[in-house]
């Protein structure tokens, strides 16, 4: 038994309250494992402390959970303490060779009978009902739409900035700095469409003042940018599609400020005696400025001070002061009060001082208790998910898992299935439950372009995407499988012209039935899936995803090999590219099984 890839502790992912009465315990061993158990009870059953080795007994749970990793096996089981407390030890089996598993290390059975004191054992000492993991119910079935507000819609204003464009017929490719108008009023006037298409939810990059198409450049914090429109424009679009049961999150840019930022200017033009220098992280004061070519400014590069990268346009705040955490304590308080927004996503969210993120959280959900707060981290996030930071992050890892499988032919069902497994073992279960999770956003290459222009695929990787437990997410025209490369080209403009003319009627078509079925079939939300595995084929995947109550099982078919297959039996939900029961090469299909009654 390899015994060293054996872990465990009492804490994190490994053992944590589900909900307020029961406890999910998991634990990692090597592959050579054939069964585990997990032996608990009350700490305080017959005697204080459990007593002598003769009286303190455990009940017997096999761990029938068990998620395939790179170079472990997860196992996981959950119990109900009946007086919220718990003392455990694992079994754990490999052929006929067996080891107990305690706090202070390993114990063969005799030596278990010999050592038995109350300190040697894992401990989960009590189930505050203030420790348990909470996060927005909501969110977990909900159907989120990324919004860039200057490329999505433009509608009626009476702001026409300098070098506006036409608003282009078709998808075209676009530069940084093209103005197209997209504003708060064309959101607006497109809620029917996307009600319609089934979404319940709008994210939508930064709206705030900034001389930037992105806004990621924040200057005022307070005021809508007048080319998007006012702030009574907000208001109106937040109270429109709360109608049309669409919740709203903004993009907040608290990790570093613009170049034109009041606190910014103050520095540059008073140095250190500027009231707000302990704002930002500053070592030179001698900040050169070239106002005609800002971008080409190298004082973080050459480390004067910090930035956003080495962005000199985007110093960083320290979100240490306390003078910038009220600011932005302040400012989310008067998004949610004044504009009634249900939800942040926070920009670079992983360099936010984790004081700032728990402050935040306790004054929206004090204000909103049912408030989504999203941190924009690309890696494993487990330190700001500890229920007091934010409730989820965007789930990159799922995005790369999906892409990678449909276009690397070298990739095979297992390697997926581990990749999954990955995404869903860093997190407790009910933050996966609302991880945000999408297949292409405004910072990587539109999908359909990532997937060699491919519609078959891409129809692929959002069928895997409404498959997995999370917040599914689309980026504004991947419904339309929109077209676009690396940044900026990523932020084409809406083809609404093409769209009203029909031009992508089959995409539409296939997208609201996909999101129907999300809404309405539970298996899909559920994390009890299933890979099957064909030897002869090993890039057909075949997922089969149950119900939490038992009582729907779906089978999800990716062809991702260049041969035919056969499905099951059932009722096809959608499909691509299959007749009768065979599914052709970059195929898919969603089968619900006939329970036999």
């Amino acid at each position: 038994m390899n015994v060293p890839a054996i872990f465990h502790q009492p804490s994190g992912t490994f053992c944590y309250q589900l909900d307020n009465d029961t406890l999910e315990i998991s634990i990692l061993t090597a592959k050579d494992v054939t069964k585990v158990q997990l032996i608990w009870a009350d700490p305080y059953f017959k005697a204080i402390w459990g007593g002598c080795s003769s009286q303190w007994k455990g009940q017997k749970v096999n761990m029938v959970e068990c998620k395939e990793l790179e170079n472990h096996y997860r196992w996981t089981t959950q119990v109900v303490p009946p007086a919220k407390r718990a003392k455990y030890y694992f079994k754990i089996f490999s052929g006929d060779q067996s080891i107990n598993y305690m706090e202070t290390g390993f114990l063969t059975d005799e030596e278990y009978k010999n050592h038995r004191q109350h300190h040697t054992y894992f401990i989960y000492p009590w189930m505050n009902p203030a420790d348990t993991n909470c996060t927005p119910k909501w969110a977990e079935n909900a159907v989120f739409y990324q919004i860039f507000p200057s490329r999505f819609a433009r509608g009626k204003t009476d702001f026409m900035g300098p070098d506006l464009l036409p608003w282009p017929e078709k998808s075209q490719p676009v530069s940084w700095k093209d103005v197209y108008g997209g504003n708060l009023t064309g959101i607006t006037e497109k809620l029917d469409y996307l009600q319609d298409l089934g979404i319940t939810g709008i994210y939508m990059t930064p709206i705030n003042q900034s001389y930037s198409q992105h806004k990621y450049d924040t200057v005022d914090y307070t005021k809508i940018d007048p080319s998007f429109g006012t702030n009574e424009d907000l208001k109106k679009l937040v109270k429109t599609a709360h109608k049309k049961g669409i919740r709203i999150v903004l993009d907040g840019v608290f990790n570093h400020s613009g170049w034109f930022f009041f606190a910014w200017q103050d520095v540059l033009k008073k140095g250190e005696k500027s009231k707000y220098k302990d704002w930002y992280f500053i070592k030179d004061y001698d900040i050169t400025v070239d106002k005609d070519n800002p971008w080409k400014m190298r004082n973080a590069l050459n480390g004067k001070y910090y930035s956003f990268a080495y962005a000199d346009g985007m110093p960083k705040l320290n979100t240490n002061n306390p003078e910038v955490q009220q600011y932005f304590l302040d400012v989310c308080k008067m998004w949610v009060k004044e504009y009634d927004i249900d939800g942040i996503r926070v920009d670079v969210g992983n360099e936010i001082s984790h004081q700032l993120i728990q402050l935040i959280r306790t004054e929206m959900c004090r204000l909103k208790p049912d408030f989504y707060f999203i941190g924009e981290i690309w890696h494993n996030a487990e330190s700001f998910l500890r229920g007091t930071e934010y409730h989820t992050v965007m789930n990159y890892p799922l995005q790369v898992s999906i892409i990678e499988f449909l276009k690397d032919k070298s990739v095979d069902g297992k390697k997926f299935e581990i990749n999954i497994n990955r995404c869903y073992s860093m997190y407790q279960k009910q933050i996966n439950r609302v991880l945000f999770n999408q297949v292409d956003t405004h910072d990587t290459m539109r999908m359909v372009n990532r997937l060699d222009n491919s519609p078959e695929k891409a129809k692929q990787a959002v069928t895997l995407l409404f498959s997995m437990p999370g917040t599914a997410c689309i980026y504004y025209g991947t419904e339309i499988l929109l077209e676009g490369g690396d940044d900026p080209d990523n932020r084409r403009c809406m083809p609404w012209k093409a769209i009203q003319n029909g031009d992508y009627k089959c995409e539409l078509e296939f997208f609201k039935k996909l999101i129907e079925l999300r809404k309405t079939q539970p298996a899909l939300l559920s994390h009890n899936m299933k890979f099957s595995h064909n030897p002869d084929n090993p890039r057909i995947l075949k997922i089969t995803k149950t119900s939490d109550d038992g009582s729907e099982i779906l089978d999800i078919y990716i062809n991702g090999s260049q041969e035919q297959c056969k499905i099951s039996a059932g009722t096809v939900l959608i499909s691509s590219g299959l007749k009768g029961k065979i599914l052709a090469p970059d195929g898919l299909a969603i089968v619900k099984k006939n329970r036999k009654k």
